[in-house]
């Protein structure tokens, strides 16, 4: 689940082949101003994981939501598509849960 600060999930051409992805605001119609704890709660009740540039999702961890990747945001779009698809190849989602995820 991509939060607001990212372009919609079609820009991330390799990581959209391998993973369901959905925006808050392009395809779940939030709001920008949506709170990072109604997100994480819809992300664990999805069983998605949430990708951010928002630190302030760790305090919304917990053992058993889903987790979190935090990306830099001095990143492209492609070196963000390259990075993510790279990182998840081969991994279990599962192994995330609960967890926060700096990938650089």
């Amino acid at each position: 689940m991509l939060d607001s600060a990212f372009a919609k999930p079609s820009v991330f051409k390799k990581l959209y082949k391998k993973a369901h992805l959905v925006h808050i605001r392009h395809d779940l119609n939030l709001s920008p101003e949506t709170e990072d704890k109604q997100i994480y709660n819809l992300a664990t009740k999805e069983n998605r994981i949430i990708i951010t540039q928002d630190i302030g999702f760790k305090k919304w961890i917990k053992p058993k939501g889903t987790g979190v990747f935090i990306i830099a945001s001095y990143l492209s779009n492609k070196q963000i598509d390259d990075l993510l698809t790279n990182f998840i190849a081969e991994k279990n989602p599962d192994d995330f849960k609960g967890k926060v995820t700096r990938i650089k």
